[in-house]
């Protein structure tokens, strides 16, 4: 099978991470593949923010696990109270992309960049997790006021867009769950 499309289809939501760090030479190519995303006009609207400090990473994961707790969504409150639970399931390493909400499509550039850095840690070794918890957290005005406390200093005018966690699994990649077969219509 090609091996690109062996990288996506091999690709899981990791949720037990090592605690080693991600190598610098690996973290290095998933960056680039993130800059090599395609997006709007090349406008290229976005800013690579990543957290390697475990201090900062559990301070924002204490506050991000807050917006669960304050969530409208029943399922995430309770995901949430449960023992141990982790909104960053322990990893390393995370990457928060934020972008200029007026570029032309700044949250689908954004997104496809993340995209991009996923598959291509996939195919290194390396696990990753979105976690729309940083977003969630980041469109109240408590997220925003505790986001400049913590020392995030996105671009001006920034605001992210897309935000998952990196580093080692823990145990091998999980049994792929069933895809939906009928989601597809072609006209010919």
């Amino acid at each position: 099978m090609n091996e690109t499309i062996s990288t996506i289809l091999k690709r899981r939501s990791v949720r037990l991470f090592r605690p080693d760090p991600v190598g610098q030479t690996e973290f290095d190519l998933v960056l680039e593949a993130g800059r090599y995303a395609p997006s709007a006009m090349n406008q290229q609207p976005w800013h690579f923010t990543a957290i390697r400090n475990p201090e900062l990473l559990g301070k924002l994961e204490e506050n991000c696990k807050s917006a669960f707790l304050e969530s409208n969504v029943e399922a995430l409150r309770e995901v949430a109270k449960q023992e141990g639970f982790s909104v960053f399931y322990h990893a390393p390493l995370m990457v928060i992309i934020s972008g200029d909400p007026g570029a032309i499509a700044a949250q689908y550039d954004c997104t496809l960049a993340m995209e991009n850095m996923m598959l291509a840690a996939t195919s290194l070794g390396i696990g990753s997790c979105w976690t729309h918890a940083v977003m969630m957290f980041n469109s109240t005005d408590k997220g925003k006021a505790i986001f400049k406390q913590l020392g995030f200093n996105f671009p001006e005018g920034h605001q992210p867009y897309a935000a998952a966690v990196f580093g080692y699994p823990a145990e091998p990649y999980p049994e792929t769950p069933p895809k939906n077969a009928e989601c597809v219509t072609i006209l010919d």
